[in-house]
């Protein structure tokens, strides 16, 4: 891709952008990716990818981790408090 195509290429796309965007100011909208090209400094163009996640998508990750470090600490309790509790409850009785 030549210089000249890539800068024509990018502010058709800065173009076609502002054009939606004017068209559309009057409607709500939650995310709005406006560009999604990058470019670079030796005129090359990269196209940025949408990698949102949506709230399931966040709460799953948290669930899952917090259940995999409870999971982890719970254990380490047990290990080094269990020995505690069972002398303890076995002197009572």
């Amino acid at each position: 891709m030549s210089e000249k195509q890539s800068v024509k290429e990018t502010l058709n796309i800065i173009r076609k952008a502002l054009e939606d965007d004017k068209s559309s100011s009057k409607e709500e909208k939650e995310d709005i990716l406006i560009l999604n090209k990058l470019v670079k400094k030796d005129g090359t163009i990269d196209i940025i990818e949408d990698n949102f996640l949506n709230k399931d998508e966040v709460k799953e990750i948290l669930s899952q981790k917090i259940n995999e470090i409870f999971d982890k600490r719970f254990e380490k309790w047990l290990i080094n408090n269990m020995p505690n509790y069972l002398n303890q409850y076995l002197k009572k009785k």
